[in-house]
């Protein structure tokens, strides 16, 4: 099954000759991949946008459908195509609330608008569609392919913004590579508890902290009411030493703070003794996040409070990692 969402590569040109993303249907999509019915495959066209207007609400109507399709057991596997701006988020959530025990679920798009000289939107379909029939494929989780990559969910970040190679797992690599219709595993993701696909997600807002950030920004959301923050920490999950008791009040307030790296990958940590560390936080009741992007944590945190508990040990519990297979 093929649910087109919009994106890149879903577009067409516009008049003034930019491109109109979304436009062109999922049928259309697949009609060019060059596949020629070796496959039979079905489309759903459940959204035509641009992926920057895709959020919360697409994000639990494409789980809710997919989770349908799994228990149809009609369906061997599905693919999603999607504008690469929030693919990751998208993805993530997926990889979240789903379990692909039974039905491989690939995420893709293109960097290039189908009409473009070069374009990679029918070759990474292609792929990913072969790679959704792939019995290798099943219970990795939710995978990304991109350019021959593959890539588990749960680490994917989009790291070019024209670069055909756009996507990519900083520090860990792809989980493998697809080629000529075999899908080569390098290597086994480990992953997070699932969760509930809840009916409404609560507000959580992302903090970016860099040198000389004012804690007048930090205390304007956190006043603002959001259910959950994430702390998008400076190296192991330090903060400037002012937003410390501006945390404070707000995790005392009942707001959910979680603390991760704003670096490409590595995890939070206790290491330091001076004012704003991530000792200070977790102090004041934040919770440290590891391996994870801020944008991720933000939709990881959005759902464990969206499943009733916001008890810091139930949060905690939602973050700790495990392996795939036992």
């Amino acid at each position: 099954m093929l649910l087109s969402t919009g994106g890149t590569i879903a577009s067409v040109p516009g008049a003034e000759g930019r491109a109109i993303a979304g436009a062109m249907p999922g049928e259309e999509l697949l009609s060019r991949t060059g596949l020629n019915g070796r496959m039979e495959v079905k489309v759903e066209s459940l959204f035509q946008k641009g992926s920057n207007a895709i959020g919360p609400a697409e994000w639990m109507q494409l789980a809710a459908r997919c989770r349908q399709l799994a228990a149809s057991g009609e369906i061997d596997g599905v693919v999603v195509t999607h504008g690469t701006d929030t693919l990751e988020d998208t993805a993530y959530y997926l990889q979240c609330v789903l379990d692909t025990s039974q039905m491989p679920i690939v995420v893709t798009g293109s960097q290039r608008t189908p009409h473009a000289p070069g374009s990679d939107a029918y070759v990474n379909l292609r792929h990913a569609i072969e790679l959704a029939a792939c019995e290798e494929s099943l219970g990795l989780g939710v995978l990304v392919l991109f350019n021959q990559s593959v890539f588990s969910a749960t680490f994917v970040r989009k790291t070019s913004s024209f670069q055909l190679h756009g996507f990519d797992a900083p520090g860990l690599g792809a989980m493998g590579m697809f080629d000529e219709g075999v899908f080569h595993l390098l290597q086994r993701p480990v992953s997070l508890p699932m969760l509930p696909n809840p009916d409404k997600l609560p507000r959580v807002d992302i903090l970016p902290a860099y040198g000389g950030a004012d804690p007048s920004m930090a205390r304007a959301i956190l006043e603002s009411g959001p259910a959950g923050a994430v702390i998008d920490g400076l190296g192991r999950g330090q903060v400037p030493p002012d937003w410390v008791p501006v945390v404070r009040k707000a995790i005392d307030a009942g707001i959910v703070v979680a603390v991760c790296s704003s670096t490409l990958h590595g995890a939070t940590h206790q290491s330091y003794e001076y004012p704003g560390t991530l000792h200070d936080l977790e102090n004041a009741g934040a919770i440290g996040v590891s391996h994870l992007s801020a944008r991720k944590a933000r939709i990881r945190l959005a759902l464990s409070i969206a499943a009733g508990d916001k008890a810091a040990s139930s949060i905690r519990a939602a973050f700790q990692w495990r392996p795939t297979h036992d």
